[in-house]
């Protein structure tokens, strides 16, 4: 008797989750759809949203704190000091290695690197992940070696 039982039990519970999976798949069926036409139309970030850096190279006192913040070394900095004249000549940020976590941002003194909200970077080849935030300028010789002083 236990046995039948358990049967029609079983066909019973069977039947049951096929019912209420097919309900819920009529009610999504007649419902408006919910997908976002990508590349047309470019989706709404959070406002904290962790996307690729804003640098704000204008703002930047070149004081290195961002680098060694970075958990995994994926930001790379040059900069020539001339007196109270500061010149950033690199700024670059290896996004193969970046974890998106935040660290760089949070001690700078100047609050000249930020999290921006865009994310479409992608590349073919692995230079370039490698984004360059400051303007390429042209450099002494003199300049030259006070950069390769400073990063030792």
């Amino acid at each position: 008797m236990t046995a039948v039982r358990t049967y029609f039990s079983d066909v019973f519970m069977g039947l049951w989750t096929a019912l209420v999976g097919m309900s819920i798949t009529l009610r999504y069926l007649f419902s408006k759809p919910v997908t976002e036409m990508y590349p047309d139309v470019k989706p709404r970030t959070p406002t904290r949203y962790r996307g690729i850096h804003v640098f704000e190279e204008e703002k930047c006192i070149g004081c290195y704190v961002c680098a060694k913040a970075c958990p995994v070394d994926c930001i790379e900095i040059g900069v020539v000091r001339k007196g109270k004249e500061i010149k950033i000549t690199k700024f670059d940020i290896d996004y193969q290695k970046c974890m998106f976590c935040d660290l760089c941002c949070e001690p700078c003194p100047a609050h000249c690197i930020h999290m921006g909200p865009e994310f479409e970077k992608a590349s073919f080849t692995r230079k370039g992940t490698i984004l360059q935030f400051a303007t390429p300028k042209t450099l002494t010789e003199e300049e030259k070696k006070v950069e390769k002083v400073a990063r030792k």
